[in-house]
């Protein structure tokens, strides 16, 4: 018998439970209808207050448009070279933007080698990695990991190419936006931008010793290859004497002993110099190690909110605010109702 009465009396409790918690979720569905009948129900009950707020934020919008705010134009630019990092970016760019926001535009004109009237309309610059951070670390995890994976010989080639191919390209690269109230500054710009960052003590002295150093592995490989070129001749003239030495009134030639160096292994050293003389002068002609990727575009349309969108929010914004008036109102009467 006491058995069957606890069991009555859980089944109880577990039913009012529930109950409870139905009628917990009841009120807080009620509650949300409430709310979003007393925001549909104010501005209707007191549509003079809304309307002239409405007005008033459209009218500050229109004026903050047309006489205050100025439109400004956006333009992006990635910049690539070895030796540019985040740090010297950034100190870099931070400079010009404590330049750009001195009341003369004359340090920014001298620092940036333009004219005062084109550094009056830059606005501020921006900087960041072409390529983020997470990405390389992630990357030098993975480089990392198949390094130190259990290799054979067979496979040591395979996991190399690997790592090579995953490398990222422009890894070394940054974007870099100018904001300016003048578009016509933006291409001028591009040329003074670059030779600000070229002409960097740090990386104009390591873009001069590795061109110097490109230029000496240019000419030593042109001297390389015209020895080979003459070894190959003198080579081939005495393969052809001793060819023509060694006939016997029949077409085969017998070579004989004494030559001492593999002709294949010649032309294939020839060879192998074309290539890297063609690759020393390609990148004497890039300029890898400091490139634009892609430069800046004039666009004729702003980057800032147009007139149309900057009314609209400030109508929008009236119209909030006058919920707000609302509330103050309400929340006063409950004070004195209080008092």
């Amino acid at each position: 018998m006491e058995n069957q009465k606890t069991n009555s009396s859980d089944e109880i409790d577990l039913s009012q439970l529930l109950a409870r918690i139905g009628s917990f979720f009841m009120q807080i569905g009620n509650g949300i209808i409430k709310v979003l009948a007393l925001i549909r129900n104010t501005p209707a009950k007191h549509w003079p207050l809304f309307l002239t707020l409405t007005l008033v934020g459209g009218l500050l919008a229109y004026s903050y448009s047309s006489f205050v705010k100025k439109k400004f134009y956006e333009s992006t630019m990635i910049l690539s070279s070895d030796y540019l990092n985040k740090r010297i970016v950034d100190n870099s760019i931070g400079k010009l933007n404590l330049l750009a926001s001195e009341t003369s535009p004359k340090g920014l004109a001298r620092v940036l080698n333009i004219s005062d009237s084109l550094a009056k309309n830059i606005v501020r610059f921006d900087a960041k990695p072409f390529v983020s951070e997470t990405d390389l670390i992630e990357l030098e995890i993975l480089k990392e990991q198949l390094k130190n994976a259990q290799i054979n010989a067979k496979n040591e080639k395979v996991i190399q190419e690997v790592v090579d191919r995953i490398e990222i390209e422009n890894r070394h690269a940054f974007e870099i936006t100018v904001r300016t109230f003048n578009p016509a500054a933006i291409r001028p710009l591009q040329e003074a931008l670059v030779n600000y960052f070229r002409n960097n003590d740090y990386i104009k002295k390591r873009i001069e010793i590795a061109h110097i150093n490109l230029k000496a592995r240019r000419d030593k490989l042109v001297r390389e290859s015209q020895k080979l070129d003459s070894l190959k001749k003198v080579i081939y003239s005495n393969y052809r004497t001793m060819a023509e030495q060694s006939r016997q009134g029949s077409n085969n030639v017998i070579l004989s002993d004494k030559s001492v160096t593999n002709p294949v292994e010649i032309y294939n050293q020839d060879m192998q110099l074309n290539n890297e003389l063609q690759l020393v002068e390609k990148k004497l002609f890039l300029q890898q190690d400091f490139e634009i990727v892609d430069g800046f575009t004039e666009f004729s349309e702003p980057t800032s909110a147009s007139k149309s969108k900057i009314i609209i929010i400030g109508i929008l914004f009236g119209f909030l605010f006058g919920y707000a008036v609302v509330a103050l109102s309400k929340f006063n009467q409950y004070l004195s109702k209080i008092e």
